[in-house]
């Protein structure tokens, strides 16, 4: 026969068991809604960056239909680059015009979703002497996205 304070001890943990179980999972549902009210969702984390090769002064000006980064003068070497969260529909798009003094080398998407989500988080564009080529997140190997105008 099975002894009744046996019982009774093993009915007493279960219960505190399950009630330390249901506080927990209040306190952690509470918290992730303080969390996600404080910080909306975010989709992928991407960073863009733009080098210039080329002997001259390369003019960048980058946007997307929310933002626009401003226009900038590279020297050779020299990088330009932004950060952005890709959005919920996969719908992020930059583009970018260049320029080497009054001369138009072209206006070109340097960010789609559909194209670039999953070729890089780091997309690294660099501007060369036949135009612009695109590495992913392997760097050695590039190709030439755009000629210049």
């Amino acid at each position: 026969m099975i002894n009744s304070s046996k019982i009774n001890l093993y009915s007493y943990v279960c219960s505190i068991f399950i009630m330390s179980i249901v506080v927990i999972s209040l306190i952690c549902s509470e918290a992730l809604q303080i969390q996600q009210a404080k910080e909306p969702f975010r989709g992928h984390l991407t960073r863009v960056t733009i080098q210039n090769y080329n002997d001259y002064l390369l003019g960048i000006h980058c946007k997307s239909r929310d933002d626009d980064l401003g226009f900038h003068i590279l020297a050779k070497g020299e990088l330009f680059g932004w950060k952005f969260h890709v959005n919920f529909r996969y719908s992020t798009l930059y583009f970018c015009g260049f320029s080497q003094g009054q001369i138009n080398k072209g206006v070109f998407i340097i960010y789609v979703a559909s194209r670039d989500f999953y070729r890089c988080a780091n997309c690294t564009w660099k501007a060369e002497k036949d135009g612009l080529h695109g590495y992913g997140d392997i760097p050695t190997r590039g190709y030439l996205f755009y000629n210049w105008l």
